[in-house]
């Protein structure tokens, strides 16, 4: 049972990510800011913990897809975004978004070179 909890605690935390995503990007009206270029910090921050949860979540993707697939997604927000009346696209939350997904990309380096190398020391000392 704890087994299975742990596969898919982080696609349920993905998936939750995404919608979250979705939604913010899709609102009619944008969030509202405490301080100026806030909404910067946010993308920043949702396209990291995006590309981290994609990892967690689906260990076996490859690297390129998952700095593809953000990015992308990342730029159909903006591009959406650009078609409702009371948003606008700009380049500068399309920086942020990618800053996020480079960010998060080396989180998902530093963790995988930090699991591999984990994995090497327990394969050479099977008694640890």
């Amino acid at each position: 049972m704890k087994q299975r909890i742990l596969r898919v605690l982080p696609k349920l935390a993905f998936f939750v990510i995404l919608l979250v995503l979705c939604f913010a990007g899709m609102r009619g009206e944008p969030v509202p800011q405490v301080f100026e270029n806030q909404d910067k910090l946010h993308h920043w921050a949702a396209f990291a913990c995006l590309t981290v949860s994609a990892y967690l979540a689906f260990p076996a993707t490859r690297l390129g897809w998952l700095l593809f697939w953000p990015l992308v997604g990342s730029m159909l927000i903006e591009l959406e975004q650009s078609l409702m009346p009371l948003r606008t696209a700009s380049w500068g939350d399309m920086v942020a978004n990618a800053t996020g997904v480079l960010c998060g990309m080396v989180v998902v380096l530093v963790l995988r070179g930090y699991l591999n190398s984990r994995l090497k020391k327990l394969e050479s000392n099977p008694a640890a």
